[in-house]
């Protein structure tokens, strides 16, 4: 089922965060007083799989080699990724929950609330990782311009147990909205990570005012 939950593209912002890398894959923020975040979201980062992308030829030896080299690009779980499979299925802001030595699983929406408005019900789909078929990155946010990987035909798939192999989500505080607390899910584009949040069952990009927990 296509996911018909709305991306809105919007500029890039300059907040600090955006600059990091898939090393570390955390958020780094100081926190002035205690801050509850399994209140909002369950994640341990924690040991696990991660799925490497690499260029056919080409060798895999660490996730820094692997980002400055161009030879590919890695999956984690709890973030997103635009992924295309066999059965013709795009999936723009699902996020990937479980990756085993040869499935991959992801929630087919964003969250309960982006599958309430489309009036489906919210599920965890698995795929087997062979028939993961294109990976799409944005370009240009402003102007929707993509570029696709082929998967099948261009990169091999490698499962690695990793340390930290989860990318938890950033909880964040938005003045403008009441101090209202949203789960940020990271997202690669050709740029690197950035932050998605869903408001009233539609998902957007970071934009505006936040503060960081």
């Amino acid at each position: 089922m296509k996911n018909y939950t709305l991306i809105l593209f919007l500029l890039m912002l300059s907040i600090r965060v955006f600059s990091q890398n898939t090393v570390n894959d955390t958020l780094k923020t100081h926190i002035e007083e205690p801050f509850d975040y399994k209140k909002y979201y369950e994640c341990d980062f924690g040991e696990g799989n991660v799925l490497i992308v690499i260029k056919k030829g080409k060798e895999f030896t660490d996730l820094t080699d692997l980002r400055k080299s161009g030879k590919g690009f890695a999956i984690k779980m709890e973030a997103i990724y635009s992924m295309e499979f066999e059965d013709g299925q795009r999936y723009e802001s699902s996020v990937v929950k479980s990756i085993t030595l040869d499935s991959i699983s992801i929630t087919n929406f964003f969250n309960e609330n982006a599958a309430k408005l489309a009036g489906q019900p919210f599920k965890l789909i698995t795929y087997p990782l062979s028939s993961l078929k294109y990976v799409r990155f944005i370009d240009d946010r402003m102007l929707s311009l993509y570029s696709r990987k082929n998967i099948q035909k261009n990169f091999n798939l490698i499962v690695k147990k990793m340390d930290r192999a989860k990318m938890c989500p950033a909880v964040i505080q938005f003045r403008d909205r009441n101090n209202e607390m949203k789960v940020c899910h990271f997202y690669l584009t050709s740029q690197g990570y950035d932050l998605l949040y869903e408001n009233n069952g539609r998902v957007y990009y970071m934009e505006g005012k936040v503060e960081w927990k």
